[in-house]
């Protein structure tokens, strides 16, 4: 009975040490171009925020379904997080310029 107490504490150590390995995704970069919410990756009336994380400026324009603008902003080099309104499905994001943005949550 001891042995089998013995292996099996033995085994169940290993496969909970087995099973640790770390992942973290890897935050996807847009450059300049006319996106859909979907190539984004962006979900519906969710908030996000907009970075610019390269070395040159960069710009985003938001607009409607019915082609109105309803943000636009100018993202300086290596910029803090800046907040976007709330995202509809049917959306279209301009990004212009040479910067990388990301969209955090």
């Amino acid at each position: 009975m001891k042995k089998f107490i013995s292996i099996l504490s033995i085994f169940l150590f290993l496969s909970f040490n087995i099973n640790t390995t770390t992942t973290m995704a890897q935050e996807k970069r847009f450059k300049e171009g006319f996106y859909s919410t979907t190539n984004l990756g962006l979900l519906e009336n969710v908030s996000y925020k907009v970075q610019n994380v390269s070395d040159y400026n960069g710009f985003i324009i938001v607009f409607d379904s019915d082609q109105k603008i309803q943000q636009a902003i100018s993202l300086e080099p290596h910029s803090i997080q800046h907040p976007l309104k709330t995202i509809r499905s049917t959306d279209r994001v301009i990004i212009l310029g040479k910067g990388e943005l990301i969209f955090p949550y």
